[in-house]
């Protein structure tokens, strides 16, 4: 019996491959000696070099990036509040019926996230911690705060970047020096979300049809003998175009099973017309399946560049998980919570303006904190179940 690996099996193997490798490396020649630790599954890179790059961007533009940290910094207190108004408005739409519920839950690889969107997600991610930190790194030097040192690290599939200050520099700097150093990050991740977005919006054109993420197995697409694919694209049904999948869902409606369809995909860059029989849903037997999981934007944009269509397609998630990543940490890395810079800057002012009772003051702000997010974490699971994108 033949065993084929699928591409979430053969990237776990290579991940192995990977960690195991680096892992023999760094103990035969010793790497530790040179900054970088490696444990089983872990790595990290310190180093006190990257300092001297960080003075020179900061006294480059001393005063743009002073005007930037005081723009950064009332952005940062936008996004906060807007975290702890998202959450509570959330958690009021649980149990009243005035507007659509926003499932909140955290990010599970394997579980919450598909190990298919793995690559895009790890690219994306390292991208947005390396600026984060940067930004962090720039600001502190602008204020005169020394930096002990500046890194990468790695954690399974997780990249990320960092910034050490000196702490007891940063705790006797001015209150002003301690809020734009702490809110530079999200602010340049709230910047190039947008950026992003509108690079995405210059680059792709509209919806031209609905993007197929998954061929079901042994489903009418798959007995097409097509040799369908993830990221073909559904573009008409009995000559009948489908731009969006609202399209496609309104034709598909009226459609049952065993019925005969002449679909048009886009195959390899060829659209080509391929005649199915559905099947019966697993869901409602009177309905008609054409045998695909659509993704969770489920249409394919065009691109202005010329590219070929897998290539456009991996274009458009990577910029797209950008955007969503960068936006996702602007605004939750504010949110008033341990271990995110939100806490810090709303206990920074607080701690000065309390003379007593500030250890109580601090545990009260994160319990109300953890509780708002906590219970909308956990009325997502018991409305939703174990969501997964």
């Amino acid at each position: 019996m033949a065993f084929n690996l699928t591409p979430e099996m053969i990237f776990l193997i290579e991940l192995a491959v990977f960690w195991t490798a680096l892992y023999v490396i760094a103990h035969l020649f010793h790497l530790n000696n040179h900054g970088l630790e490696v444990k089983p599954a872990y790595f990290m890179y310190k180093s006190k070099r990257l300092n001297s790059s960080l003075d020179n961007l900061a006294r480059r533009w001393r005063l743009g990036w002073k005007m930037l940290s005081n723009i950064g910094l009332a952005f940062s207190v936008g996004l906060m509040v807007f975290s702890v108004y998202f959450l509570a408005n959330n958690l009021v739409r649980f149990f009243f019926p005035i507007g659509e519920v926003a499932p909140v839950f955290p990010v599970i690889v394997g579980l919450t996230i598909r190990l298919n969107w793995l690559p895009y997600f790890f690219a994306a991610f390292s991208l947005v911690a390396l600026t984060h930190e940067l930004a962090h790194g720039i600001t502190a030097r602008l204020e005169s705060i020394p930096i002990l040192s500046t890194g990468v690290f790695a954690v399974l599939v997780f990249f990320g970047a960092f910034v050490e200050q000196d702490e007891k520099e940063f705790v006797k700097s001015p209150l002003l020096a301690q809020l734009r150093m702490l809110s530079a990050g999200s602010s340049t991740n709230l910047v190039t979300s947008l950026l992003v977005f509108l690079l995405m919006a210059g680059l792709f054109t509209a919806p031209a049809g609905v993007l197929i993420y998954e061929v079901t197995p042994n489903g009418p697409l798959d007995r097409s003998g097509l040799g369908a694919q993830r990221w073909d694209v559904i573009q008409a049904i009995n000559g009948t175009e489908v731009s969006t999948y609202s399209q496609f869902s309104d034709y598909m409606r009226n459609v049952g099973p065993n019925v005969t369809l002449t679909l048009t995909i886009l195959h390899a860059n060829q659209r080509e017309n391929i005649t199915i029989l559905t099947a019966p849903s697993p869901i409602n037997s009177s309905r008609g399946i054409v045998g695909f999981e659509a993704g969770f934007i489920p249409v394919y944009n065009p691109n202005r560049l010329g590219l070929d269509q897998y290539t456009g397609v991996n274009l458009y998630w990577i910029l797209f998980w950008i955007y969503m990543i960068a936006l996702s940490v602007a605004i939750f890395n504010m949110f008033p919570l341990y271990p995110f810079d939100g806490e810090r800057v709303l206990y920074a002012p607080l701690e000065r303006l309390v003379k007593k009772r500030k250890r109580e003051l601090r545990v009260t702000l994160n319990a109300i904190s953890l509780g708002l997010l906590a219970t909308n974490m956990i009325l997502t699971f018991w409305n939703f179940g174990l969501l997964s994108i």
